[in-house]
């Protein structure tokens, strides 16, 4: 377990780096840089301000030096947002996404995995054709349009919440609803395809035949190993959600993490968009690493140390 642990640290970290490091020489080889966007300035004020942030320096060294600051925790600034530290930032946004993706997470959950399991055993009838319909509607339906949706019937006419922004306590509520909703669709139709597969194996059969109460090889044995394809996509989109959604957060005008992804590529903030990418890769590594020591606990023939 411990060397697994150790193993899958040190992958991830070889991961964050290349992500990093990817990140800086796309945004870099875009034409343009983080000042060309200001105003008309003279040549000599562009030059010190490169000199300033080192941008005259060679693609390798800054690479470095942009990798160093980050291995060592010692974030650098943002070229756009003058006087703020890019952790300053992502912790000043985080707050919200995090809100948000959480909400929206536990919606998929509690909706979408109840939602297959139904619809899984009530296979070719009226209720798994309407649970799977609508599992279909809610994934090709994108935030882009369901959003404005959710707002103008909840937010415009029934005045329940705010249509947009970030002041009281219930201002979660939409947005979190319209990615728990979208998520849910694909949660259920996983669980559907998970739990239908494992009804069809030899042990379920066998269970069965000893006379076992239906309810307890559902939840006991069918449900637990039907959950594990299902914890393959639970890591993604649980790191996803919590790092925020640029569509979704521009709908509800919410100020987390979604916006800074687009304006720093737009803007070629280097820093900030290094950061970021750096972050939702912390999130991937770490959900995936629970997702494998969840399918390990949930299946005994899965051995940790041999994956």
């Amino acid at each position: 377990m411990i060397r697994f642990l150790f193993q899958r640290l040190f992958q991830g970290l070889i991961v964050i780096v290349c992500v990093i490091s990817i990140t800086f020489l796309i945004i870099r080889a875009a034409p343009g840089g983080p000042f060309a966007k200001d105003r008309a300035m003279p040549a000599y004020v562009q030059e010190n301000l490169e000199r300033l942030y080192g941008l005259d320096q060679p693609l390798p060294v800054q690479l470095w030096r942009n990798l160093k600051s980050f291995l060592t925790l010692d974030l650098p600034v943002s070229y756009r947002l003058k006087g703020w530290n890019v952790k300053d930032i992502i912790a000043q946004a985080m707050p919200v996404s995090f809100t948000v993706g959480a909400a929206a997470f536990l919606i998929a959950i509690g909706l979408g995995v109840p939602a297959g399991a139904w619809a899984a055993l009530r296979a070719g009838q009226i209720e798994d054709r309407v649970v799977m319909t609508l599992a279909t509607l809610g994934i090709c339906v994108p935030s882009l349009v369901l959003g404005p949706l959710v707002a103008l019937v909840f937010g415009l006419k029934l005045h329940w919440f705010n249509a947009a922004g970030w002041y009281a306590s219930s201002d979660w509520v939409l947005p979190a609803a319209t990615l728990g909703f979208i998520s849910a669709s694909a949660v259920a139709r996983l669980t559907r395809g998970g739990l239908r597969e494992t009804l069809s194996q030899d042990y379920i059969r066998t269970a069965r035949a000893k006379g076992l109460p239906e309810k307890l090889i559902i939840i006991r044995h069918a449900l637990r190993l039907a959950c594990l394809p299902l914890l393959n996509y639970l890591g993604p989109l649980a790191a996803g959600l919590l790092s925020g959604s640029f569509v979704t957060e521009t709908i509800f005008q919410l100020p987390g993490l979604g916006r800074h992804f687009i304006s720093s590529a737009l803007h070629k903030d280097f820093t900030l968009a290094m950061a970021l990418a750096a972050f939702f890769a912390v999130l991937i590594v770490v959900f995936n690493l629970l997702v494998d020591i969840l399918q390990a606990w949930l299946n005994p023939r899965i051995r940790l140390s041999e994956k």
